[in-house]
């Protein structure tokens, strides 16, 4: 039952990661590469993002390593995991670039 609730918290977490931690990356290179040129209205405003971008980035891959060095040791969990994680990145590239 303890094994059960485990693999089930870890589901739901990939599909969270999947999901939401994919948009948090997608929005970090959004703000650490902006596509303003240096002579809008709005540059100094994006660069001022950039920083915040990186930031997101490095928090988002610091989960994930983390993630993966603390399943390693038990491939059930890890692929668990893993399949929800690309079910909700797979929800979350299908809601972001086909459905809306």
């Amino acid at each position: 039952m303890k094994d059960a609730i485990k693999k089930i918290g870890f589901s739901i977490y990939g599909l969270l990661q999947g999901a939401l931690g994919s948009y948090l990356a997608l929005l970090g290179f959004a703000f650490a590469f902006p596509t303003s040129t240096p002579d809008s209205k709005d540059y100094e405003e994006d660069l001022f993002f950039v920083p915040l971008g990186y930031i997101i980035m490095l928090i988002w891959l610091a989960v994930m390593v983390t993630t993966f060095i603390v399943l390693r040791k038990n491939k059930a969990n890890l692929l668990s995991f893993l399949i929800s994680w690309l079910v909700g990145l797979g929800g979350f590239w299908l809601f972001t670039f086909i459905i809306h």
